[in-house]
């Protein structure tokens, strides 16, 4: 058995902008649900679930700010813009008119491999 937990890249985490924790050195690459299944054919091992975490409570208000943003923004890996600066402060405000849909993927996603 081989069990696989990373940051989400279908996630919103994906949308963030200056979002330091899912860069080097905490996280050097990025794994969408393709890239999980991808690993069971390059490396001959049965996938046998991939779990997607739902938002999570601490995560609400970061979901929300990430959301606000895009509304905006197109997102960046890194951006220091006085625009963005300005929305992301505005942000505070809109926070609770942004819902988070039932089905929103949270930050941390799970794969699940036997190996043959």
């Amino acid at each position: 058995m081989l069990i696989i937990a990373v940051p989400s890249q279908d996630s919103f985490i994906s949308k963030c902008s200056n979002g330091i924790l899912n860069m080097p050195p905490h996280h050097i690459s990025r794994f969408s649900d393709k890239t999980l299944k991808n690993i069971s054919e390059i490396f001959n091992i049965e996938l046998l679930e991939i779990y997607h975490e739902s938002v999570q409570k601490e995560h609400f208000d970061f979901y929300k700010q990430t959301i606000w943003a895009n509304i905006f923004l197109k997102p960046k890996l890194i951006d220091t813009s006085i625009k963005r600066k300005i929305i992301n402060k505005a942000g505070i405000f809109a926070r609770p008119f942004i819902k988070i849909p039932n089905d929103a993927y949270g930050h941390t996603v799970v794969a699940v491999y036997r190996v043959n």
